[in-house]
C-alpha cells in the first residue's frame, strides 16, 4: 500500500472515530452551500464524512480506496493522485 492510500484510509478511519465519539462534528465539518463563506474548510472536510449510523459507508469506501487507490496512483504518480482525489472530493 502507498503513502498516501495509507495516510488517506488512517485520516479516513480517524475521522469516522471521532464522528462516532464526538457530538456536532459531522454538523460542524459537513459542507453546506450557505455557509461557505463562513466555513470554507468544509470543501475539504466533508470529504471525510462518513455515515456514523453504520460500518457499510465507511468500510467499502475503504475498500475501494485500498483496492484501487495504489493501481491509481502506480498510473498517475503520487503528486496526480493526491491532487485528484482533493480535486475529485471538492467537485464532486
Amino acid at each position: 500500500m502507498t503513502y498516501w492510500v495509507r495516510l488517506l484510509i488512517g485520516a479516513n478511519i480517524g475521522f469516522f472515530l471521532l464522528q462516532k465519539a464526538t457530538t456536532g462534528l459531522t454538523e460542524d465539518f459537513a459542507f453546506v452551500p450557505a455557509l461557505i463563506l463562513q466555513r470554507p474548510w468544509t470543501l475539504i472536510t466533508y470529504m471525510f464524512l462518513h455515515s456514523p449510523s453504520g460500518l457499510s459507508h465507511i468500510l467499502f469506501n475503504m475498500l475501494a480506496l485500498f483496492f484501487f487507490g495504489p493501481r491509481v496512483e502506480a498510473l498517475i504518480g503520487s503528486q496526480r493522485f493526491i491532487t485528484l482525489y482533493l480535486i475529485s472530493g471538492i467537485m464532486g
